[in-house]
């Protein structure tokens, strides 16, 4: 009987990025529900047509055994990371893979970290980059996760683990039960922030597009030393958000007002999972997972000198507020690191509890 013969290789033609994009389908089809990726957008990336392209060096790679595609995985790097933090370090996005290949899984990570380091990177993470990566669930499999978090077969913790990956850093994802009584104490919340002089306004009411810019320049500040993170430009953010110019988008994410300059700025989304997860005909979604009644806080940052004054807490209660105008009963409030005490004292203080963990993993050269 013949040896499967394993071949990984470096793609670069339009129907093998779509071979590659249309991996997660064989992976994750099987299941309940689950997030499809955006294979037009992934496509884009792979060829460098996406405008966060400019900023890369990218090397998409697949791993077949025999003729049969079983991973595939991006080796990135990304120079404007590399230059914010003095560092060498490469990103290995894309990762996925089907169960049972651990051999092919290794060969295709060995390749990637190969490829990184003959490029002169001294090390590669998988599972944290900004708009590229989310950290991989170590927990709830079988599950839908929240928007935008994997939901990741269990094997894939083996995998990086016998390719010589650490764990590098945990994260955590909250969600909060939208009661009448913790409603109550939001309205307490945003009425102490207001009584100090701040305003919070959503981003309909602030003007949507200033709403992105204020977001973008927000953030980079305020996550300037946030771990794992880079600056992004309007540039590349405004077509990414502005679609959703017209959706509850607008009405759940807030901008914060202190002495007439924004200081902080909060990005949600309403459940999304109608619209955009694939559902196994006849299941339905536990309410708190989604099933059009899970709101999600993706993203909050306050200026350093605006911080300890309650301003995130009451951004994010009136948006968990106007979730619940809307009919949604759980709010999400995602993705906190481990050691990130602050927004884990926030996120408590609204209500909300640890529903699922995720981890990124490193390996040094």
């Amino acid at each position: 009987m013949c040896a499967q013969r394993i071949r990984v290789e470096k793609i670069g033609t339009r129907d093998r990025f779509e071979d590659f994009a249309r991996l997660p389908f064989e992976v994750y089809g099987g299941r309940d529900a689950w997030w499809p990726p955006d294979i037009h957008n992934e496509i884009e990336l792979l060829s460098g047509r996406s405008p966060i392209a400019a900023h890369l060096n990218l090397c998409p790679l697949c791993a077949w055994r025999d003729s049969k595609l079983v991973a595939r995985v991006s080796a990135v790097i990304n120079y404007r990371y590399n230059e914010h933090w003095n560092e060498k370090l490469g990103q290995l996005i894309h990762f996925e893979a089907l169960p049972g290949e651990d051999e092919a899984v290794i060969a295709l990570l060995e390749e990637a970290a190969n490829w990184l380091a003959r490029r002169g990177m001294g090390g590669a993470r998988s599972g944290f980059a900004a708009f590229l990566d989310y950290p991989y669930s170590i927990d709830n499999y079988g599950e839908l996760p929240s928007f935008l978090l994997r939901g990741n077969p269990d094997c894939y913790h083996r995998y990086f683990k016998n390719a010589q990956f650490l764990t590098e850093k945990g994260q955590v994802d909250y969600t909060a039960a939208l009661t009448t009584s913790i409603l109550a104490r939001y309205r307490e919340m945003i009425e102490a922030v207001q009584q100090n002089g701040a305003v919070i306004r959503s981003w309909r009411e602030f003007g949507f597009l200033a709403a992105i810019d204020i977001w973008t320049d927000v953030t980079n500040s305020a996550f300037a030393r946030h771990w794992g993170w880079n600056p992004v430009s309007r540039e590349e953010v405004r077509p990414m958000l502005l679609p959703l110019a017209g959706t509850l988008v607008g009405d759940l994410s807030m901008i914060a007002v202190l002495g007439g300059n924004p200081v902080g700025a909060v990005f949600s989304v309403p459940d999304l999972s109608g619209m955009l997860t694939q559902v196994r005909s006849g299941v339905r979604l536990k309410p708190e997972r989604g099933g059009g009644t899970r709101g999600a806080l993706i993203n909050i940052a306050v200026l350093e000198f605006a911080r300890s004054k309650g301003i995130g807490r009451a951004m994010a209660a009136r948006s968990f507020m106007t979730m619940a105008q809307h009919r949604m009963g759980y709010a999400g409030y995602t993705l906190v690191l481990d050691d990130n005490w602050p927004s884990r004292r926030t996120a408590e203080s609204l209500g909300a509890k640890v529903t699922a963990n995720f981890v990124s993993y490193r390996r040094d050269f």
